[in-house]
């Protein structure tokens, strides 16, 4: 029997074996874009969360944390917060996110 944490994990090494500059793109300036591929892929049980100090989106997916890098639960340099609540607890610095993150020009 296939774990859902093997599901995700086969999915995102697919998009890791295209090499470093892929993990690169989806580490550094276009996270929250890989979070959306995860969400939409692996659909209403997963959820994007967003750790406001280093910047950094990701998703939950059955109470683990992913990013293109796999399985990141046990990084404790990260501190989750759902995105969906977040964004609204700090408009100013929710527009700035998607202005300067989200949005962005080079």
């Amino acid at each position: 029997m296939t774990h859902r944490y093997e599901v995700i994990s086969d999915f995102i090494n697919q998009f890791k074996a295209y090499g470093p500059n892929v993990i690169d793109c989806f580490s550094n300036g276009m996270c929250y874009y890989f979070a959306q591929i995860l969400n939409s892929r692996f659909g209403p049980s997963t959820k994007i969360v967003y750790d406001p100090i280093i910047n950094h989106f990701a998703v939950e997916y059955d109470m683990r944390i992913y990013d293109i890098t796999g399985d990141i639960t046990n990084n404790s340099e990260y501190h989750w917060y759902d995105w969906d609540i977040y964004k609204h607890e700090d408009p100013l610095h929710t527009e700035r996110i998607c202005r300067d993150c989200i949005l962005k020009r080079r």
